[in-house]
């Protein structure tokens, strides 16, 4: 508030200035239309089912494998394109060199057993019938054990080639979605860091909404300060126009009623004279009838006189001649141009106001030329963009390749898959046959069994032929399988669970670096401007000079709680946010230009100069020279002593009592002449009665007119001078609730700017949601089934070998116990004919044999053979 001396100008001043003061504190908050808030990505389902325990058992067997920290001089290397160092690179795949040792070994063992069986096969001696009979006798003995293992190894391997068939669907179902999943994560988070300098120079664009707000007070601020100073005086100023108007309606008043007088003297003047002649004439006629009859009865006509002589009415010329020339300037109109003036204080005050708004205007818009330019020094993740766009491109480039190698690699394993159920369907096919034609006796004839055997054996050795064909081709999609997917998981979804990752990322010079975004300027002042403003002296709240290395595990941690990049990623240690958006800075500058707000009414007058003198000259006009006393006192006098109506009366009486006819007519010739005075007299009544009204009113005027002209003079100056007194107060408070507004409009753009860069624009909820779901979709829904895909194949690889050595020991002991009842000729038939199922020659041959040697043991499995 500003100070006063006196206690009721505190109190004026106070009145004043209330309507403006509570505008002030109802000005609404400002909205902004851009809204910078990132979207929370969408975590993707990645429920394993009952395949978690396969999966978690493979990656227990990678930490076995591969159980090195995570390589970082490898990676960085890698990543710089330098040469590795190829003993650490060693020491980091030992695990995997031991698996290819293994798979090497695989790979010469199968063909060498393999080859030595075959031969074995081909070159054996034929065991006699008593050998024969011997080891179909300790058959009994190990049968179970034997026959069991060899179930359960079946049994394994076609659990492991479901799973295998079962994961690698999972693999190919997966790999397309997980790929769209991580391009459009990538894609987003390359749109985000890409649009933040963007949306960084939208929010400074957004200054143009306060800019706009003020800018519109500061244009009212004319129409404020004016209307107030009206609402103000308003009633000083009715009180001032009406004094005014009162002398104007005195001055009309009193010239319409000199206007009357002076007709009305005119007019009864001259009816004066003239009813003094026809007096005269009518006392002349009645004096020579009474020279002619002294004898007769006739009224006095002495008494025809006039008793108010109006020629001693003074003329109101002069007075009158006054009025006319004061009452063409003392007129409606300088109450007219009084309201004019008052109203057009509002229009006055913004002429006035005009070239400090349009200085205030210019510093608005270098205050945001000045943030713009401010603002390009904002840190940016520019080597984090670019290294988001290259792997966006990378993904784009290739993710296509990657799906048709991963459906070639699906195609592949399908395949393999498919030959590893079919020797675990020939192997449980040749249990199925052969163990219930071994295991029970009455349940086949000898023929039936033997039949039933051969087929087993067949069976067995179509499957132990088929593993040594393809068993290299197994181990060594089991081992590029592991290879890839164990590194893919050790390097990648291993190192991230356990934080090296960040190590790494963190130690690429060329990634994560927050520096000061481009400097285009130091100062608000570096624009030119036409109209010279208050300069900004503001301090610069960042180092130019300085980058700083961006600690990832912090930056994900710091996300994931809830914090802006601008915090987690330390861009606060090169951008003071505080001291960009620091409002001191811009309102010094508008309070400096609000100091030079000023408004002067010294050219706002309600009465004019000339105005002022015409009432002076109203006030020593003539009027109060004239006698209304006097002038009353004769206008009230009878205009004469008899009265002619009862004289002519008198006449008519007695010119019926004469006798004599001329002085009959004369008498009545007198009566007619005074009738015709009559209306003389009326008019000249009439006449002084309207002019006795017209002197009572103007006397009336005359007796306020001069204290109305001092009222009014006073009046009007007094309101003058209290209007140039208290404008400059009435102006402070209107520039002051303008201010006010215009700081509301500052904290208010500043406060919401400091959150749309922080809060939203430099917002990264977003940033672990997509994280997270890349590391789901790369490790969860493609790694870990990729890797349980090995371990299956190499599950079925490994019980391949105790399956294969369990056929073989079935088959040469099926082969061994075939019937006795055979010839040599007939089984060596039977082991070279090319079809297995149909010996008919040897086995008729057989028939016969079994008819001739033992016909019951052959009539039982006839009948059994009927059964």
């Amino acid at each position: 508030m500003i100070h006063l001396g006196g206690a009721a100008v505190l109190v004026f001043l106070s009145l004043c200035s209330a309507e403006p003061m509570d505008n002030c504190t109802s000005n609404a908050d400002l909205l902004f239309a851009a809204n910078f808030t990132q979207v929370p990505g969408r975590h993707i389902d990645t429920s394993v089912g009952s395949l978690e325990p396969l999966y978690s058992f493979a990656r227990l067997f990678l930490e076995a494998v591969q159980p090195n920290r995570f390589p970082l001089e490898l990676a960085l290397n890698a990543s710089r394109s330098l040469p590795l160092n190829r003993s650490k690179l060693v020491e980091y795949e030992a695990g995997y060199l031991v698996c290819l040792i293994l798979a090497l070994l695989y790979l010469l063992i199968m063909p060498v057993v393999g080859a030595v069986l075959a031969w074995n096969h081909f070159h054996q001696k034929k065991v006699p019938h008593d050998e024969m009979s011997t080891a179909y006798s300790t058959w009994s003995y190990k049968h179970i054990s034997l026959a069991t293992c060899q179930a359960v190894v079946v049994i394994l391997l076609l659990v492991g080639v479901i799973l295998a068939f079962t994961t690698n669907n999972v693999v190919r179902e997966n790999m397309r979605p997980s790929l769209h999943q991580l391009s459009s994560e990538i894609r987003k988070a390359d749109e985000v860091f890409k649009v933040i300098p963007k949306n960084i120079q939208a929010v400074i664009e957004e200054f143009s909404i306060p800019k706009r707000k003020i800018t519109k007070e500061l244009n009212e601020t004319g129409n404020v300060i004016g209307e107030t100073i009206i609402s103000t005086f308003r009633e000083s100023v009715h009180e001032a126009l009406s004094a005014l108007a009162v002398i104007i309606e005195d001055v009309s008043g009193a010239q319409t009623n000199l206007v009357r007088m002076e007709m009305k003297r005119k007019s009864l003047q001259a009816r004066h004279i003239d009813l003094q002649k026809g007096l005269q004439a009518v006392q002349s006629h009645i004096q020579s009838i009474q020279r002619g009859c002294p004898d007769c009865t006739v009224p006095d006509a002495g008494n025809l006189e006039t008793v108010a002589n109006y020629n001693q009415i003074p003329s109101v010329q002069q007075q009158l001649d006054q009025l006319n020339a004061l009452s063409d300037k003392l007129t409606t109109n300088i109450i007219q141009e009084g309201n004019l003036s008052f109203y057009s204080i509002p229009e006055t005050c913004n002429h006035q106001l005009e070239p400090t708004i349009k200085t205030i205007v210019v510093d608005l818009e270098k205050s945001k030329e000045y943030l713009r330019n401010c603002s390009r020094q904002i840190p940016t993740l520019w080597s984090l963009s670019n290294a988001v766009s290259n792997v966006r491109r990378n993904v784009q480039l290739y993710w296509k390749v990657v799906d048709y190698c991963d459906y070639i690699r699906w195609a592949v394993a399908v395949v393999f898959c498919t030959l590893i159920l079919v020797i675990v369907i020939l192997m449980a096919v040749a249990l199925c046959l052969g163990l219930p034609a071994e295991f029970s006796s009455t349940l086949y004839c000898l023929l039936r069994k033997d039949r039933f055997k051969h087929t087993a054996i067949y069976l067995l050795r179509s499957a132990v032929v088929m593993t040594f064909i393809f068993s290299w081709l197994f181990i060594i999609l089991v081992f590029v399988t592991l290879f890839f997917g164990g590194n893919a998981h050790t390097l990648g979804c291993r190192s991230w669970s356990t934080g090296e990752l960040f190590e790494f990322f963190d130690r690429n010079e060329d990634l994560f670096i927050i520096g000061p975004g481009h400097n285009t300027t130091h100062g608000i002042n570096s624009t030119q401007s036409p109209i010279p403003t208050q300069a900004f002296n503001v301090s610069q709240g960042f180092n130019s000079s300085v980058t700083v290395k961006v600690n990832t595990a912090e930056m994900y941690r710091g996300c994931l709680r809830g914090e802006s990049l601008f915090y987690s990623t330390n861009m606060h240690e090169v951008f003071n946010m505080d001291e960009f958006l620091n409002a001191s800075q811009y309102l010094d500058v508008f309070n400096q230009s609000f100091q030079t707000l000023n408004v002067n009414l010294a050219g706002v007058t309600l009465l004019q100069h000339d105005g002022r003198e015409n009432l002076l000259k109203f006030k020593g006009s003539s009027l109060s020279q004239i006698n209304y006393t006097a002038l009353l006192h004769l206008l009230s006098q009878p205009v004469l002593e008899t009265d002619l109506v009862a004289f002519a009366e008198g006449l008519d009486e007695a010119a019926q009592l004469q006798e004599n006819r001329a002085v009959k007519e004369d008498l009545e010739k007198g009566a007619n002449m005074t009738r015709g005075l009559i209306p003389l007299v009326e008019l000249q009544e009439s006449d002084a009665g309207a002019m006795i009204i017209s002197v009572k009113a103007l006397s009336k005027i005359i007796q306020q007119y001069q204290g109305n002209v001092d009222l009014a003079l006073n009046r009007t100056t007094k309101t003058e001078k209290e209007m140039l007194l208290h404008t400059p107060y009435i102006a402070g408070n209107v520039s002051q609730c303008v201010l006010k507004k215009g700081e509301h409009y500052f904290l208010d753009y500043i406060a919401w700017a400091r959150n749309a860069v922080i809060y939203e624009i430099l917002d990264c909820k977003w940033l672990p949601v997509s994280v997270d779901s890349i590391f789901r979709a790369a490790c969860h829904n493609i790694i870990d089934p990729w890797n349980a895909f090995w371990l299956c194949l190499g599950w079925c690889c490994a019980f391949l070998v105790p399956g294969v050595i369990l056929s073989i020991h079935t088959a040469r002991h099926w082969w061994q116990s075939v019937s006795k009842f055979l010839s040599a000729t007939t089984l060596e038939d039977l082991d070279n004919s090319h079809e297995v199922t149909k010996p008919e020659k040897s086995l008729k041959e057989a028939e016969d044999s079994c008819s001739e040697h033992d016909s019951d043991e052959c009539s039982q499995g006839n009948e059994c053979e009927d059964t």
